[in-house]
């Protein structure tokens, strides 16, 4: 997949990503009011069901205390302390006050007799109810009825609530008194109140729903601005892309031109030195200078063959080389035009470096372009350091120097074809361009960037050993 594609694809991945994620939070926000709804709802008639018990324990001791005074009255009267003779007729007088209580349908009011399993209401019924006798035996104020038994108390079929009050009375039991009421009122209210909270929930699901559509369009032109935005930026950088491929063909041509003028050339100054190597008379200083001729020529020779077998994109043929040997050479080479520059080049160099797989010459001459640049930006005075050493299986070629620091912009372009900022001091623009192509060629990396400190730049070549 070519990258273009590949980020293309990332990028609608994320768009992706980004247009599910405002559904989701509108769903996890509706999903949340719901939940918050149906707790509330639950909490309130949980509450109000507590409420109501409450209120009938409370008005069953109201009902029993007035049956406790009327009872002990009543027994005062007659002279007596059996109560359990009371005939219903006399229950039902003392319980003449508390009739008024009643609502048909709604509220009912009974008396439990000591050791009997009935209840006796206040119209003259007597109704068993295990429920309301083993609550009266222990200690609970109040019992919930099912809805399937309320309608033997003459209540509608819905759940009742009965309070419950123990009378205390001169025999050996106590009596009790039950107030059971009906929930039904209980339940249109919640009915009611659900309506109204469910209608509550509708209008903010539908906010929600409407100020997501909102946000929904809001990003949906957002990400398609930003898509458009990608595209763009992709079709720039595929055309950066085939104008370096461009100039690299142009690189390509002009170097198989170079080469093809360049060999005879070549040739004639290789056969004249050879022909003058021959005539010279015993000069030891005159041989040694036509011998530097010749093996200068060589160099030519062989920096020329690389570059071309670089543009027409050949392997370069690699040898075991010590990298001093190499950094020694780069620094010779260079060394009288720092002397003509005013520029010191302090070499810090390892000895004990594990060979390198690489083209000596083609290599010497990446770092020659290297130092060549930090030189060119060096003021008089000022000094250049060539530091070789091993960090992480790696070596390095490090170059510094101290002049005004490569600018980011300038860096990231530096090694771009014909790309110069000295183009007034003669400058090609192919420098770092070529010792770019020969590093890659070999495997490593060029980084060039500003010095730590922001004085000076570093250039660094780091090749696997």
């Amino acid at each position: 997949m070519s990258p273009l594609l590949a980020r293309l694809g990332g990028e609608a991945t994320r768009r992706a990503a980004r247009r599910w994620a405002l559904p989701l939070a509108m769903m996890t926000a509706i999903a949340a009011i719901i939940a918050t709804a149906v707790w509330s709802t639950t909490q309130e008639r949980q509450g109000a069901l507590v409420d109501h018990s409450q209120r009938q324990a409370l008005l069953a001791t109201a009902v029993g205390i007035d049956f406790e005074d009327r009872l002990a009255a009543h027994l005062d009267e007659a002279h007596t302390d059996d109560d359990s003779s009371l005939i219903d007729e006399v229950l039902l007088e003392l319980l003449a006050g508390s009739r008024r209580l009643e609502r048909e349908g709604e509220l009912l009011v009974m008396i439990a007799r000591p050791g009997q399993p009935g209840f006796l209401t206040t119209d003259r019924r007597v109704i068993p109810s295990s429920r309301l006798r083993a609550a009266l035996d222990g200690d609970a104020t109040s019992v919930v009825i099912p809805r399937e038994e309320a309608p033997k108390f003459g209540l509608p079929r819905r759940m009742a609530v009965a309070g419950l009050a123990r009378v205390a009375a001169r025999g050996s039991e106590p009596w009790g008194v039950v107030v059971i009421a009906s929930a039904e009122r209980l339940r249109d209210r919640h009915r009611h109140d659900t309506w109204r909270l469910g209608i509550s929930v509708v209008i903010a699901t539908a906010v929600v729903a409407g100020l997501g559509a909102v946000a929904r369009r809001r990003l949906r032109s957002s990400l398609e601005l930003e898509r458009q935005i990608a595209i763009s930026a992709a079709l720039r950088e595929r055309e950066a892309a085939l104008a370096k491929a461009d100039k690299m063909a142009t690189m390509a041509a002009m170097s198989t031109g170079i080469a093809h003028e360049l060999g005879t050339p070549l040739s004639i100054i290789v056969g004249r030195v050879e022909q003058v190597l021959g005539r010279v008379p015993a000069d030891d200083r005159s041989a040694a200078a036509l011998q530097v001729v010749l093996e200068q020529v060589a160099r030519i020779q062989s920096i020329v063959r690389g570059s071309l077998a670089l543009a027409r994109g050949d392997s370069p043929h690699l040898v075991p080389t010590a990298p001093a040997l190499v950094a020694r050479r780069a620094a010779e080479l260079v060394r009288h035009r720092f002397d003509k520059a005013a520029v010191e080049l302090v070499a810090r160099i390892d000895e004990q470096l594990a060979d390198v797989a690489c083209d000596p010459a083609l290599l010497e001459q990446a770092l020659v372009n290297l130092l060549l640049n930090a030189c060119q930006a060096t003021p008089p005075g000022a000094r250049v350091t060539l530091d070789v050493h091993a960090e992480d299986a790696r070596v390095l070629f490090v170059v510094d120097d101290e002049g005004a620091g490569i600018p980011d912009a300038v860096a990231e372009r530096a090694s771009e074809p014909f790309f110069s900022t000295k183009r007034d001091a003669g400058g090609s623009g192919l420098g770092l361009t070529i010792a770019r192509e020969i590093v890659k060629h070999h495997g490593g990396e060029l980084r060039v960037a500003r010095r730590g400190g922001g004085v000076g730049t570093r250039a660094v070549i780091a090749v696997s050993s």
